[in-house]
């Protein structure tokens, strides 16, 4: 437990255990400043954690409560929901957003399917752990297609369009998980920022962390991820069957070729359709045919 009488000032009586994972947590913020009867420093994200040899912890800064909540979950697993979003970086295919809630009671079944990085799976194995992770946990995916993608692009930015998606996810499966919950964003925009783009939205899902490289840190949000992903790929084989055409992931030279063989068969409506225009590969594809 911790205790503090100010938000902004945070102690906490850390176990020998927690210890080890704060500076391993916290490995690349450690410092090199010297406090007396002090283990580390260590110069986190709009906080200072101070370790002292007698396994106190204090945390002073704006975000204390934040870094408190992180080190006191690592006394044990906490139950917690997390999003991701697939597709963002693609000229083909949709985007693709999941939220995943992870409780207690699927706790053993999720670590029984080794999520992690979905960077490090092959597609094969990301399709296989996303059919077993949705018979098992609640979860919320949204897909928008390519054309309504265009659309929406024409009145918000690509974050905007995220934390739209985003904030749609957590609302659909507080209803699925019906008790409270915190949720894990994967950041893409800094906090203030993503709840700027909400602020026309007539609700809006506000019990949230947002965290770098949360993939490797939160279940919940690797297996968002997991499902997004897989989701990304079967919309992606979809529309390769509806083109007639291979339609490589990412943006690169590849992207541009196959962008301008659409072009040259189909036309623009049928690009309209599988990818998201505003990408430069549209001005290259069209460079391409002269």
């Amino acid at each position: 437990m911790y205790s503090g009488v100010r938000m902004k000032t945070i102690s906490i009586s850390a176990s020998a255990d927690q210890i080890k994972k704060i500076k391993e947590f916290y490995k690349e913020e450690i410092t090199d400043k010297k406090i007396p009867y002090a283990d580390c420093f260590i110069a986190a994200e709009e906080c200072s954690i101070t370790v002292y040899l007698s396994h106190k912890v204090v945390l002073q800064g704006a975000m204390a409560e934040h870094h408190a909540n992180i080190i006191t979950s690592f006394s044990g697993f906490f139950a917690h929901g997390g999003s991701d979003e697939v597709g963002t970086g693609d000229y083909f295919g949709p985007v693709c957003v999941c939220a995943v809630y992870i409780g207690q009671e699927h706790l053993d079944f999720v670590n029984s399917l080794n999520p992690s990085d979905t960077k490090g799976l092959d597609d094969e194995h990301v399709k296989i752990i996303a059919q077993e992770l949705i018979k098992k946990v609640p979860y919320s995916l949204l897909i928008l297609p390519n054309d309504k993608y265009n659309v929406l692009h024409k009145k918000y930015n690509m974050n905007a369009i995220k934390a739209i998606l985003h904030n749609q996810c957590y609302l659909h499966l507080k209803k699925k998980v019906k008790k409270p919950f915190t949720g894990i964003i994967d950041q893409f925009t800094p906090e203030e920022s993503y709840y700027r783009y909400l602020k026309d939205e007539k609700e809006v899902f506000r019990d949230l962390r947002f965290e770098t490289k949360a993939e490797n840190k939160y279940l919940a949000v690797a297996c968002g991820a997991i499902i997004a992903r897989s989701a990304f790929l079967e919309a992606l084989s979809q529309l390769e069957s509806y083109t007639g055409m291979p339609l490589p992931k990412g943006a690169s030279v590849k992207v541009d070729q196959a962008a301008a063989n659409i072009l040259s068969k189909h036309g623009l409506d049928m690009l309209n359709k599988v990818a998201k225009l505003h990408f430069k590969n549209t001005e290259k594809a069209k460079e391409i045919l002269g």
